[in-house]
């Protein structure tokens, strides 16, 4: 089975359902189906190679979604560029994955004037018009005349299902992008998985989507279509507008991550919302800080939320933390700081660098091995041998597993500070911050020192309003920390971050040089 075969029989059982909401516009399963045949279709006659990768940039829309599941019934392979790309980023993807196709928006046409002349040229670019006129400076083809004349009949998708689904960028902050192979089969389970633990997805139940649908948020998008479910796109995230659509929709779950709730929690009149047929907020990408996930509990009550951990190289589901542990007053409270136990179908291990399984709460690198797992780096069989060894994919994740099997996650390997000869986990130093009543957001890093090889290094965000300083934190810290506490704390009005909402903590390293 391809994802193809999962999107016509979707279509078939779910015809006249909403399947897609975005702002003003609407589609049933019935439109969506003839509309990504209508792509398909035109991708097939587009004389491309066997295999071709088809790039997009879009930003969260039903044109997204609509490009997505056409080059997946077309059997292409689809490379969705982040819509906070760079026109480096788009330059250096285009010219890695050898695109044969460009989808684009035409919001994005004063980016494409930015990239070089000769990669454009050597991409044939499908430019959705979205009110912006003809575009200048570049050729392209008009997206609505290419796929209106195409036909609206089934395409048959000889699509294995090791067939290359997708190739998926990293968001590249300790390098250029890598490129993830995922399989149709990879694709597929990660669907799968999703459903086993945030289902039953019945017909006409709504998801609501903020998250670039290029990554992380579109993993959600197959297992709703397929269940005959309904996604609501938003464009961009908006604290209060995500409560809003939820009441206004009747949503019955919210994915986002942790920042995004976090920025949700400091609207001052977020506990007079009332979200009746909200069943769960599904956060990802980053831990949450256990004192701000208390309060996200008190406010939307028990039960209510679901966490789950992956990467790009083995997408959403390594862990998850269900629905049953995230209560107040249960048996066990420290698990609000664990990212779970491992998926039912997923092996999860904690592994020293030999490779060898260490026991209970010893801290090693988390090692994963399961269906939804990539293929490999495209076009870096060193890489990929380097990460896959004997089966299981090492994710450079440091943590230790409790007797119970949940997975505590401390840091990335190349993130622990080694200070003074101590190695010290940035996330025990943040959940500390995060105790203290007027931090936002916290992130701590290792900056370099003469004395200590690396000192803790703070930086954090207020609460507005507040006027604690630096020197307040850092003796909050102490007694709590330490020698473990930040040597230095630098107040910042945000702290950046990466495309896919994750704290950039490269770019804070950036700004110590």
């Amino acid at each position: 089975m391809n994802v193809a075969d999962q999107l016509y029989r979707a279509a078939r059982l779910y015809p006249d359902y909403l399947a897609f909401v975005q702002d003003d516009k609407q589609r049933t399963f019935r439109t969506m189906d003839e509309r990504t045949n209508r792509l398909a279709n035109a991708l097939r006659a587009a004389g491309l190679s066997p295999g071709a990768r088809v790039a997009i940039l879009l930003e969260n829309s039903i044109d997204f979604v609509e490009a997505d599941f056409g080059i997946a019934k077309s059997g292409y392979v689809r490379v969705a560029l982040n819509p906070r790309s760079t026109a480096r980023d788009v330059a250096y993807i285009l010219a890695d994955a050898e695109a044969e196709l460009f989808i684009v928006g035409s919001h994005y046409d004063e980016l494409l004037r930015q990239v070089p002349a000769e990669e454009l040229a050597r991409v044939r670019i499908w430019r959705v018009d979205q009110g912006d006129g003809p575009p200048v400076g570049f050729q392209a083809e008009d997206y609505e005349t290419v796929v209106g004349a195409a036909s609206a009949a089934p395409v048959e998708c000889d699509a294995t299902p090791d067939s290359l689904h997708s190739i998926f960028y990293t968001s590249g902050t300790t390098g250029k992008p890598k490129g993830v192979m995922l399989t149709h089969s990879a694709v597929l389970h990660v669907t799968y998985n999703l459903l086993l633990e945030y289902g039953p997805v019945r017909p006409g139940h709504k998801i609501l989507l903020m998250q670039p649908l290029s990554h992380g948020g579109g993993f959600f998008l197959l297992p709703w279509y397929i269940s005959g479910g309904c996604s609501v796109i938003m464009k961009q995230f908006e604290p209060r507008r995500v409560l809003e659509l939820a009441r206004d929709w009747r949503i019955e779950t919210i994915k986002l991550v942790p920042t995004m709730l976090q920025r949700i929690l400091r609207l001052p009149d977020v506990r007079e919302f009332q979200l009746p047929n909200l069943y769960q907020i599904i956060y990802g990408a980053s831990p949450m800080p256990p004192e701000q996930l208390r309060e996200a509990i008190s406010i939307f009550g028990p039960k209510k939320f679901a966490q789950l951990y992956g990467q790009a190289e083995a997408p959403m589901t390594i862990t998850v933390l269900p629905l049953e542990d995230h209560v107040l007053d249960g048996p066990h409270p420290e698990r609000l700081a664990s990212a779970g136990r491992p998926w039912r179908n997923v092996e999860v291990r904690v592994v020293d660098d030999a490779g060898h399984p260490l026991p209970p709460r010893q801290v090693g690198e988390v090692v994963v091995r399961g269906p939804h797992m990539m293929k490999g780096y495209w076009k870096n069989p060193e890489l990929t041998a380097a990460t896959i060894r004997n089966g299981w994919l090492h994710t450079r994740d440091m943590g230790y597993m409790d007797e119970h099997g949940y997975v505590y996650l401390i840091g990335r390997k190349d993130e622990m500070i080694n200070s003074g000869g101590h190695m010290i986990a940035p996330a025990e130093v943040e959940n500390v911050l995060y105790e203290f009543p007027d931090v936002a957001e916290a992130a701590v890093i290792g900056a370099p020192d003469p004395e200590w090889g690396q000192a803790v290094t703070a930086f954090v965000v207020l609460k507005p309003g507040s006027r604690a300083t630096a020197d307040d934190i850092i003796a909050f810290s102490r007694e709590k920390l330490g020698f473990k506490r930040p040597k230095r704390v630098f107040l910042l009005p945000e702290l950046p971050k990466t495309p896919n909402g994750k704290i950039n903590k490269t770019a804070l390293a950036e700004q110590l040089r």
